[in-house]
């Protein structure tokens, strides 16, 4: 918890050097130098203005040495060695009907999980589905200040070899709030992942929140903070549990490598994965809370492309979620208003 802290200070310090920093650079009327937030690649994506917009993206993601399981009795070891990474590229797009509502894509693409633990094989697939649409109930561009609400589905088209297709889908509804001062961007977002099948996936309670400064006209540096809670646990696969009670480690060792992998993994996970991931499994509440901060910046090239960097990192202990770090980068096609 030290480094969460440490982390959410200098998150602060930050902000506050930013907002001081603000009244003696030349301010920017409107919401023409708005920016697109970079983490939290599903429930934040295009942010709360409505614009339509096309954007690829890459994440890299490094997976922590450690995670700590419900089969650490089984094994008589305190954590399970996993280490590797997750990488994967998806298409995101928005289209705009006017300058208060938009329909969105905000998952989708492809996924390769590759852990070093020779326990677990390595996996590609597909990524489930999510799309929604979204209404600014306040839109005042004078005043620098945008309401928006949200409500995404997730349909469960996604492989089960990466964690995907679980149950009978989720909503994600949330609320967002952008307010600028001049050159100073601040953008927060709030919101639940509700499963129709409670069983297969984690109810959640998520917020993000942006900060970024236009130093440059091609230069926005960024900081932003995401936070995962876990409400209400899943119960997806009762055979794993039965497994561990009964110490009956070959059962579950026959069924690493096979198309129940999934079933194990997502069951011993004492955390509920991350914003791509929803586990669903039993012990998903034991580390209710995942925290990430996440550094870089926007670089618009034109008034309708830019590209993104954002290097995120976990501030709670590693070892209770599978997020160690990510990099993401990405390219935004826009048609303004």
């Amino acid at each position: 918890m030290k480094r969460m802290f440490n982390g959410c200070n200098f998150f602060v310090t930050v902000t506050v050097a930013v907002l001081l920093s603000f009244s003696a650079a030349r301010a920017e009327e409107g919401l023409d130098n708005v920016i697109m937030p970079m983490s939290n690649p599903v429930y934040t994506v295009g942010g709360a203005l409505n614009k339509t917009f096309i954007r690829p993206v890459y994440l890299y993601q490094l997976l922590p040495d450690k995670v700590d399981t419900s089969i650490d009795k089984v094994l008589g070891v305190k954590d399970l060695k996993l280490g590797g990474h997750v990488s994967g590229f998806a298409i995101q797009a928005g289209y705009a009907f006017n300058e208060r509502f938009s329909i969105l894509a905000v998952k989708s693409g492809y996924v390769e999980f590759r852990p070093k633990n020779r326990l677990f094989t390595d996996q590609d697939g597909w990524v489930d589905l999510a799309a929604g649409a979204q209404y600014s109930f306040i839109y005042r561009p004078e005043d620098q200040f945008v309401l928006t609400g949200r409500l995404i589905y997730e349909l469960p088209t996604g492989n089960d070899q990466v964690f995907q297709g679980n149950g009978d889908g989720n909503f994600a509804p949330s609320v967002m709030v952008l307010k600028g001062f001049g050159n100073l961007q601040l953008e927060a977002t709030l919101g639940f992942v509700i499963p129709v099948d409670s069983d297969e996936e984690n109810t959640l309670f998520f917020d993000s929140w942006h900060v970024s400064y236009r130093v440059l006209p091609w230069f926005h540096p960024l900081l932003e903070l995401n936070h995962f809670h876990v409400l209400d646990a899943g119960d997806r696969v009762k055979w794993v549990e039965d497994a561990i009670e009964d110490g009956d480690i070959g059962a579950i060792a026959g069924a690493l490598g096979t198309s129940r992998q999934d079933d194990v993994v997502t069951t011993v996970l004492k955390n509920s994965g991350c914003d791509i991931i929803n586990t669903g499994g039993t012990n998903s509440d034991e580390h209710r809370d995942l925290v990430s901060l996440a550094i870089g910046a926007r670089f618009p090239i034109t008034n309708w492309f830019s590209i993104g960097y954002a290097y995120e990192f976990a501030l709670t202990d590693e070892e209770n979620g599978l997020l160690d770090d990510r990099h993401l980068i990405d390219a935004v096609i826009t048609i303004n208003f």
